[in-house]
């Protein structure tokens, strides 16, 4: 007879005989085996794709922070037991923060303490992952930068106003208008080369009647508006870019990390509050080791490509100098004493994990990928990748590129190189998998406009194009897809505006039709840092008891700002740290239904 037994019978039997030691072991060689393997693969899965510093590179900064990013997102257990560890050869190891960004997709170490000129820096850690080493630039002055220090002295010249004020008047200016234009205010700003004072924020109607205009203590870049709906401008007192809100205030700033001195030439905001910044980099360079008879020292200018988050971390960073040679500069002396050899004046952020970057001193739009920081494809200059299937001249120290949708790019080509000089609009059409480039559309006015730096390209949503001529004595111009001109403003004589663009009068996004915010909301501070004054703005879409407190960087609750009901509507703060120490504070903003943080730095 058979005599059949279920497996917990058969097994309740098998642990009641000799063998019942064996069957412990064996079990627990099972588990610990099994968790093995649950944590090598869990390791294993968190694969990392993009370094910053880039493993081997030089010439970085002696602030530099440590960027890792990863292909997904981190648990909570990993963040929290991740360990990093940077040692300088010169200075030893160094201790710091790790702070988890992007989505968790990302971890920043930023060291207590900057790393030591001219020494090798290794870093290592989270069990093995991360073992690299890069190199720190040797001492230049030209290369100690902080934007938190400039802005710090800016304040405590005192008579000196970073922020704008009123004025009333405006540069006379010549218009034209030919034809119906798209619908919107004009915005811009004025300068003079050799004039710092006088600069203009300016949003006009066609008739060149203000909507808006705003006197500024120095001279004024890049004037727009970003899809967020915030404005933001470069103003050259401060040497970094400041926000406004839709009521022109003065809620936010905008500056490059890592020792990075912000540059003028872009700025990009991004739905979560970051933006994408550039500097440029002064470094000496032995070029006698690079072209036959270059100069044993030499000052090049290399590009800083940043994207920093709401808190001011810099969270991308992408360095000329570890991927574009210096000879791939276009025009430029390479046996001069000094060479900007890169000169990058735009940032497109695309859809695809990507941006592109103009350069004006290579002739070439470059597309990054933002996931690795490698180059994806180089369009124009000595690395062209692609063919130019209709247009033999290309483009020329070209400025301002944009992305449309549907593989069609659109930038200001300058022209300096055309034979003759000549500046137009470009439309082309990309196809990246054959490397193909076709011109689509142009515009070059008749008689032709140079502008020999500077200059923008804008499709509206009626399919016309706005162009901001830069440097040329024509300010901006708007044409229709046929290329018929429909307006043209200039300005005086002697000056000039750095971009140009059309928006319309599109409602705010967050604020609901009557005015009062469709949602709570949270500013950055203005100014930040401050010494020791500062003003936290906030929307309330509805009444509510509101606490709004201040906190050190340990979390210890220092001061209670306000603790009160308040109707809904804009409101602003001012707080004054005059009895507190210099350093790192949190205001938290606490209502019925609403928490928020932000981060905020007192310097004295």
């Amino acid at each position: 007879m058979i005599c059949l037994m279920s497996y917990p019978d058969f097994m309740m039997s098998f642990l009641k005989t000799k063998h019942l030691k064996m069957y412990k072991t064996v079990l627990r060689l099972f588990f610990i085996t099994a968790l093995f393997m649950t944590l090598y693969s869990y390791l294993n899965a968190q694969t990392i794709q993009y370094l910053s510093p880039k493993p081997g590179s030089k010439l970085n900064t002696r602030q530099t922070t440590v960027i890792i990013g990863f292909t997904g997102t981190l648990s909570m257990n990993f963040i929290n037991t991740a360990a990093i560890t940077a040692t300088g050869s010169a200075s030893g190891v160094h201790t710091g923060s790790i702070i988890p960004v992007e989505g968790y997709t990302k971890l920043i170490f930023k060291p207590n303490v900057p790393f030591s000129y001219n020494e090798n820096v290794l870093v290592s850690g989270l069990n093995g992952l991360v073992n690299f080493s890069f190199q720190i630039q040797p001492y230049t002055p030209e290369t100690i930068h902080n934007e938190e220090d400039n802005l710090l002295n800016i304040l405590k010249q005192g008579s000196v106003n970073i922020g704008p004020k009123q004025g009333d008047d405006i540069p006379l200016l010549t218009i034209n208008q030919y034809g119906p234009t798209a619908e919107g205010y004009i915005f811009f700003s004025n300068f003079q080369q050799n004039i710092t004072h006088d600069s203009y924020l300016m949003a006009l109607q066609n008739n060149g009647t203000p909507h808006f205009s705003r006197l500024l203590t120095a001279r004024a870049y890049d004037f727009k508006r970003q899809p967020n709906n915030m404005y933001t401008y470069y103003e050259e007192m401060c040497h970094f870019y400041l926000g406004m809100d839709h009521n022109f205030n003065v809620v936010d700033s905008f500056y490059c990390g890592n020792g990075y001195t912000t540059d003028l030439h872009e700025i990009q905001l991004t739905e979560d509050g970051g933006a994408w910044l550039m500097s440029y980099d002064v470094q000496n360079i032995n070029m006698s080791e690079i072209v036959p008879g270059g100069a044993v020292s030499c000052s090049v200018t290399g590009l800083i490509i940043q994207k920093i988050d709401a808190n001011k971390n810099v969270v991308f960073q992408w360095r000329s100098w570890d991927h574009i040679p210096i000879t791939d500069a276009t025009h430029e002396n390479l046996l001069a004493t000094s060479i900007d050899y890169i000169h990058g004046n735009a940032i497109e952020p695309m859809n695809d994990n990507s941006i592109l970057i103009s350069s004006r001193h290579l002739d070439e739009i470059t597309k990054v990928s933002t996931n690795t920081g490698d180059i994806i494809w180089r369009l124009g200059g000595k690395g062209n990748m692609f063919t130019f299937t209709n247009d033999t001249m290309g483009f020329s120290h070209q400025h301002s590129i944009r992305y449309l949708g549907n593989d069609h790019y659109l930038l200001f080509d300058n022209g300096n190189y055309h034979s003759p000089p000549f500046s137009r609009a470009s439309e082309y059409k990309i196809n990246e998998a054959e490397k193909t480039a076709t011109l689509v559309w142009e515009y070059r006015n008749t008689p032709d406009i140079y502008a020999f730096a500077m200059g923008s390209v804008q499709r509206l949503s009626n399919g016309n194009t706005f162009i901001g001529w830069g440097s040329a004595a024509t300010t901006l111009s708007e044409v229709s897809p046929d290329g018929e001109l429909l307006y043209q403003l200039s300005l005086p004589a002697g000056q000039m505006s750095y971009r140009a663009f059309r928006y319309t009068t599109q409602p705010v996004t967050g604020t609901g039709g009557n005015g009062i915010p469709a949602e709570f909301t949270l500013f950055q501070n203005y100014p930040n840092p401050f010494n020791p004054v500062t003003t936290i703005n906030f929307n309330l879409p509805e009444s509510s008891l509101v606490n709004l407190s201040i906190y050190d960087i340990t979390g210890k609750k220092v001061a209670e700002v306000f603790n009160r009901r308040l109707l809904a509507g804009q409101h602003s703060e001012v707080w004054n740290g005059a009895g507190y120490s210099s350093g790192v504070y949190f205001y938290v903003l606490t209502t019925d239904k609403y928490r928020s943080a932000r981060k905020m730095i007192l310097l004295k």
